[in-house]
């Protein structure tokens, strides 16, 4: 096996491949039915077709495709834990006690090619140093959200008061005003504070509010993307001496790829340092 290909680059080839390709054939049928029934070629029952028959056929099209991406990529990824974990959250496949497992569409040969990569699962993810990263890392909350945080506001409550003026008896708009100073209230907060929300280096993390915990009691630590509808949140987790902690940075002047890699950094210059506990 050559493993030569990123978790990132597996990750963007399952969504190119798989998640696009049913997409379009789930809207598409959706869509061509709403064309039919509006040039009158078929009653409204063909818009209903159209929409189960788009289900059938991209969840079909998921069924063959993703076991073929699952043998190349567990194949051809060095790091498979890290892989299984994003396609997760990416919702590339399922969990391993998801029923929808089921309906993946395997033969026997695939079948035996998966088998005998589960043996990958038994080695460690492998990670290196890399010299661009300093030796402690300060992670603060993004200017820029603190400047539309003001900017959003304030522009509510003078929005809200200028309508309030103007209808009197309109007394839900105080309401929007209350929403711009709680806005308000928080960004002042997040701007005065002098807490860096995140410290980390070779000796262990520190979130806000929180006592250093250092990296040989840390496990499971990553970056975790939670789904809500159209939204996803990133929170950095981890636990220490069996007790959960987590750290939402969306609002934070990085991003959760560079926090993924500066756990991956620090995590290998601290078993460097202490050979003997990794």
């Amino acid at each position: 096996m050559r493993e030569t290909v990123t978790v990132a680059q597996a990750i963007s080839k399952a969504k190119w491949t798989i998640n696009t390709p049913s997409l379009i054939i789930l809207f598409g049928m959706f869509f061509g039915s709403i064309i039919l029934y509006t040039e009158k070629y078929f009653n409204g029952w063909i818009i209903a077709l159209g929409s189960i028959l788009g289900i059938v056929f991209a969840w079909l099209f998921w069924s063959l495709s993703i076991v073929k991406w699952k043998i190349w990529a567990f194949e051809n990824v060095r790091n498979v834990h890290e892989l299984k974990r994003k396609a997760i959250q990416n919702n590339l496949i399922w969990k391993d006690d998801s029923w929808f497992n089921k309906t993946e569409i395997i033969n026997y040969e695939q079948k035996q090619k998966l088998k005998r990569l589960e043996k990958k699962f038994l080695e460690k993810d492998v990670y290196y140093d890399d010299s661009s990263v300093p030796k402690e890392t300060i992670v603060n909350f993004s200017k820029g959200g603190i400047v539309f945080g003001f900017v959003f506001g304030i522009g509510a409550i003078v929005l809200g008061i200028y309508t309030f003026l103007q209808e009197r008896n309109n007394y839900f708009i105080l309401l929007f005003v209350a929403f711009g100073l709680y806005f308000l209230f928080i960004t002042i907060k997040k701007a005065t504070s002098n807490e860096p929300q995140i410290s980390i280096n070779s000796l262990g993390i520190k979130l806000a509010k929180k006592d250093f915990m250092d990296w040989h009691y840390i496990t499971d630590d990553f970056v975790e993307s939670r789904r809500s509808g159209k939204y996803t949140q990133n929170f950095l987790r981890f636990e220490f001496h069996n007790q959960h902690h987590e750290i939402q940075i969306d609002d934070l002047n990085t991003n959760s790829d560079k926090i993924e890699k500066l756990l991956h950094v620090y995590r290998v210059r601290y078993e460097k340092n202490n050979p003997s506990e990794s």
